[in-house]
């Protein structure tokens, strides 16, 4: 996919946005979309803003290391309903908050605040 315009980085935000919320089956033309998105952001000098909840932190991170919802949990090695308890801005517990910062690199202050 080639995005040109404004519309169309709207347009292929929406569409990838659907796609986390329902994970397709077939994960190559989500990834295709991701990398569109990506090269026009840094054609564009795009940068994304500093989040300032964990659950934002937790979405760019997702973005940044190309995760999607199940990856991630296996990667802090949670189940992913528990993370979907997280991202749904409920409360982490002491040993989550220690594998965010171990295995993310999530500062620890960060994650003390913004939990």
């Amino acid at each position: 996919m080639d995005i040109r315009t404004e519309a169309d980085y709207q347009q292929a935000l929406d569409q990838f946005t659907a796609w986390m919320d329902h994970e397709p089956a077939d994960l190559a033309p989500m990834r295709a979309l991701r990398d569109a998105i990506s090269a026009y952001e840094k054609e564009q000098g795009y940068e994304l803003p500093e989040p300032r909840t964990l659950v934002g932190r937790l979405e760019l991170e997702m973005y940044r290391r190309k995760l999607n919802k199940k990856n991630l949990a296996a990667l802090l090695g949670i189940p992913a309903s528990r993370l979907s308890d997280v991202l749904q801005g409920r409360r982490i517990n002491l040993d989550l908050a220690k594998r965010l910062y171990q295995r993310l690199g999530i500062p620890a202050d960060f994650i003390l605040e913004a939990a």
